[in-house]
């Protein structure tokens, strides 16, 4: 991977998404390609692969049978809404793309912070319960390269809970913007608790971070 940010993100598989209406958005895929229709810049035509029984609609296209899979093909509209349309304007390459459990997963490398932010932002405006699952960094040589993954899930609802009420109440900074005592408040929990969360909740993080 070059210099930059890979990111995946999670988003709803209905509309402003490409499968809308064209899949059952319970339904796995993945290894999406996309490419214009013959030269027409209002539409695209993607291919994915899954399940030999998908369960589709007519205009989408069985090209390629593997026996228990499938590769699909089909023309969608361009919309400007569209997560691949967002990335498209940013200049902004996908590496992957998967449908599962209703959720269209995308993953990007964006150049920088200011075409990640942007990206994410487009991204929130057209879907309000988009998730950043991942974001992973990399410096400009291999040699000067330090990558950490960091599985948000290994935390607790509640850890995270705490993690983002201290961290939006400025508790983690200096001087610091609140105490514990004042972010237990706005939790409306104990101090001691406050500091059993927050604590467990660092050692998991500096667990992955020093490991």
């Amino acid at each position: 991977m070059g210099p930059g940010i890979r990111a995946e993100v999670s988003l709803s598989a209905a509309a402003p998404s490409p499968f809308d209406g064209v899949i059952d958005g319970t339904t796995p895929i993945y290894s999406v390609a996309r490419c214009a229709s013959n030269g027409d810049s209002e539409t695209v035509v993607l291919e994915f692969i899954a399940d030999a029984d998908l369960p589709a609609l007519d205009e989408v296209e069985v090209v390629f049978d593997y026996g228990a899979k499938a590769a699909y093909r089909f023309e969608a509209p361009c919309v400007e809404e569209s997560p691949f349309a967002i990335l498209d304007r940013h200049g902004v390459p996908v590496s992957e793309t998967t449908i599962r459990d209703g959720r269209l997963l995308v993953t990007f490398h964006a150049t920088d912070l200011p075409t990640l932010r942007s990206v994410l932002d487009e991204f929130r405006e057209c879907c309000a319960d988009m998730q950043v699952l991942r974001l992973l960094q990399s410096s400009s040589t291999p040699e000067e390269s330090d990558l950490v993954t960091v599985d948000r899930s290994e935390l607790t609802e509640r850890q995270r809970e705490v993690l983002t009420a201290a961290h939006d109440a400025g508790y983690f900074d200096h001087p610091k913007g609140a105490n514990a005592g004042e972010v237990a408040a706005s939790l409306d929990i104990d101090r001691s608790t406050f500091s059993e969360h927050i604590a467990a909740a660092q050692r998991k993080l500096l667990s992955t971070i020093l490991d």
